[in-house]
């Protein structure tokens, strides 16, 4: 595999060569995934040569086991950076809605944002805030939803 200048060119071109089964990339991705599905939590080490070696947090492991799985399936996957002040459709994107959803939100205050010239920016930490507290209301929603479904006496 060639070096890529990008973080998105590389995870491309990991995608691309990771699927060909008998590819190095492909023989390696394998081994990774198996490994990381058998590990206990905190004692996954990336260790390099003569350098040094660390243990990986366990949201790292979450991360490159789930990078394995989708390259395994032969999807690809895409690596990009996101900055700490999104526009309102980056936001959007990030979430699953409609800019104009957002917005609506954004004049809700449900989201804080501010104005840069006549556009608005978002801040990374608030829309993730935002998006956990949505979907602690979906699950509490949902539990709320069964629990009365079997108070009911409903089973599909």
């Amino acid at each position: 595999m060639g070096s890529a200048t990008t973080l998105a060119a590389t995870a491309l071109q990991l995608s691309e060569t990771a699927h060909r089964k008998g590819s190095p990339e492909h023989d390696s991705l394998k081994l990774v995934h198996s490994l990381l599905s058998q590990a206990d939590r905190g004692e996954v080490r990336l260790v390099v040569g003569n350098a040094g070696s660390v243990t990986l947090p366990d949201l790292m492991i979450d991360l490159l086991s789930e990078v394995c799985e989708v390259l395994e399936r032969g999807d690809g996957v895409v690596v990009s950076e996101l900055a700490r002040e999104l526009t309102t459709s980056e936001a959007a994107r990030l979430l699953g809605v409609s800019r104009p959803t957002l917005t609506s939100l954004l004049d809700k205050g449900e989201i804080n944002s501010h104005k840069v010239g006549t556009h608005r920016r978002v801040a990374l930490t608030d829309v993730l805030i935002y998006r956990r507290r949505r979907i602690s209301q979906q699950r509490a929603a949902y539990e709320a939803m069964m629990a009365e479904q079997d108070d009911l006496g409903i089973f599909e």
